[in-house]
């Protein structure tokens, strides 16, 4: 059997293993579990995540962390959200309860595109 791989583009708040293991230990639940059903979770996976609210700010993701959606996505022809701000009051009402206080909402509202391997 070889190894396969596939390109992933995905869109929505990077959040790293760590917090949410935190949340899910704090909350007696299976941190696996709980990433698989709130978010879309990579652990083997090599790709760049570009900030959609710091223009031109990007990182290397390549360990294991999970993209929580966003409710609209941009298209060719029209913008997801009127403003920034817009954007970060949506993430912030459907994740805040899973983050800490002092998440960085802005620092981490990405596009993802890499490769999953497999």
């Amino acid at each position: 059997m070889g190894m396969k791989t596939f390109a992933v583009s995905d869109y929505g708040l990077y959040v790293v293993n760590a917090d949410i293991e935190a949340y899910a230990e704090a909350q007696d639940i299976d941190s696996f579990d709980f990433l698989t059903e709130v978010g879309h979770y990579y652990s083997d996976v090599e790709g760049e995540c570009s900030l959609l609210i710091r223009d031109d700010e990007s990182f290397i993701c390549d360990d294991s962390f999970a993209i929580l959606p966003v409710k609209n996505y941009p298209t060719l022809f029209t913008q997801a959200y009127e403003s920034k701000e817009a954007a970060l009051t949506e993430l912030k009402e459907n994740y805040a309860e899973f983050l800490s206080d002092d998440y960085d909402y802005e620092g981490n509202f990405v596009r993802l595109v890499g490769t999953v391997y497999g």
